[in-house]
């Protein structure tokens, strides 16, 4: 695990999923507040702001690890760690690096939990693409001449410009829509003979307004955000009202169409009654029976009495306010130290060090010349921002040669160390050889 924090890229993504925390409980604030006082207001608002405020989320994920990245130095071997000055310790500033120094050894084990469960909804997300355009798609058959043609005049009147398919399925339970570029609009084979022709032409209203809109790319790609801030409560809960507010713009649209909320809820009602496996459908296809059914339907009857499905926003006010310190913590652990914390050196291989000045070797030590000892010295040597010397300690050898090898390292010289431009201590080590002739 220790080899996996070394790795800036990985670094950098353990430390935007940190991030991601107080970030997405920031948004969901600011979108739970949005929403409560949109309710009473119209679904196309209250979807807007739903959905802005998960691609918000997603892009502050996204530009952290960008930031995080290019604050990365690629001669970085691992993270400096903070070293706290005397009398900084009970301060500000020294509570954040040190929850920087406990936080860092996590970070490999959250990078390896978040690919993981990415991993795992990605193989959902497949899966729900493989059923849809698999078995579903195939067994599509033919429906009546009627039917075509009256869905066909459906469309024109929806505003629907491009062509739709309708196709009768056994795999379905619900109306869904399928497709994007080539939309196909699935009617379960029991609804077609159960339900009255109005009814079931006002749920079409429903699916043509999923397609006008282009609800299933929205629904794909919304999915993916799900599986790339899977661990994230404020996006599951974004992501539901979305859908729900995406279900009411529908509804409307189908109530225009069909110009009688009581037939559309009855539609709704009949539709329900008919499906003996709930849930069939994925979340993946928009589907008439999509969203809580009973607040639909009330809203349908009793527009004016709108029901806020957010969860009272004071409950999630001690969450929130601790997510956040949590944020403010990890962000001020990522910027620059100031002036009363310093840095370790970098971590560097020799190759990477550039030499200012070698000189001549030593005269072999005459006491180990007499016993004729010989062998390998490496000596570890730390250099300042000018490129001197500032200490050199021998790490392994004969003890009778390393006061030589100490003598000789430290006078060398070498061009200063620069991270991102700028100059930086750095350590590294010097292997020193003794052979007698």
């Amino acid at each position: 695990m220790n080899d996996l924090a070394t790795v800036p890229l990985l670094r950098a993504i353990g430390w935007t999923l940190l991030h991601s925390l107080w970030q997405g409980a920031f948004l969901a604030l600011l979108a739970g507040l949005a929403l409560s006082w949109a309710r009473s207001r119209s679904a196309e608002l209250r979807y807007g702001i739903a959905t802005g405020a998960l691609l918000l989320l997603v892009l502050a994920a996204a530009g952290t690890l960008a930031w995080l990245s290019g604050n990365t130095g690629p001669e970085l071997a691992a993270d400096p760690l903070p070293v706290i000055a005397p009398g900084e310790g009970l301060s500000v500033p020294g509570w954040f690096f040190r929850l920087r120094i406990a936080l860092t050894p996590m970070i490999p084990w959250l990078f390896l939990a978040w690919i993981l469960g990415f991993a795992l909804r990605l193989a959902q997300l497949a899966r729900s693409m493989a059923w849809l355009y698999g078995p579903c798609l195939n067994s599509l058959e033919a429906p009546p001449a009627q039917w075509s043609a009256r869905f066909d005049e459906l469309r024109i009147r929806s505003g629907v410009r491009v062509s739709v398919r309708l196709g009768l399925s056994r795999q379905v339970d619900s109306l869904v829509v399928l497709g994007w570029l080539k939309p196909v609009v699935l009617i379960p084979a029991a609804a077609l003979m159960a339900l009255p022709p109005e009814s079931l032409e006002a749920l079409l209203a429903h699916e043509l307004a999923h397609v006008r809109r282009g609800d299933f790319l929205a629904n794909v790609l919304q999915t993916f955000a799900e599986a790339l801030l899977f661990y994230h409560p404020a996006v599951w809960w974004l992501s539901r009202r979305i859908r729900l507010e995406r279900e009411h713009c529908c509804d409307d649209a189908a109530v225009r169409a069909c110009g009688d909320p009581i037939l559309y809820a009855s539609a709704l009602t009949g539709l329900e009654e008919l499906r003996t496996r709930p849930m069939l459908v994925p979340d993946l296809a928009p589907a008439a029976s999509g969203g809580h059914l009973m607040s639909r339907i009330q809203r349908l009857l009793r527009p004016r009495v709108t029901r806020d499905l957010a969860v009272p926003l004071a409950a999630f006010l001690p969450a929130l306010l601790l997510v956040s310190a949590l944020g403010v913590v990890t962000l001020s652990a990522a910027a620059a130290p100031g002036a009363s914390v310093k840095e370790e050196p970098v971590s560097l291989e020799f190759s990477k060090v550039r030499i200012k000045h070698q000189p001549d070797p030593p005269a072999y030590p005459p006491e180990a010349k007499a016993a004729r000892i010989q062998g390998t010295v490496v000596v570890g040597l730390t250099i300042g921002l000018d490129g001197r010397v500032t200490e050199a300690k021998a790490l392994s050898g004969p003890p009778e040669l390393q006061p030589c090898a100490i003598e000789y390292a430290r006078a060398w010289e070498f061009e200063p160390v620069k991270v991102k431009g700028k100059p930086v201590s750095a350590r590294f080590k010097l292997t020193m050889p003794f052979r007698l002739r």
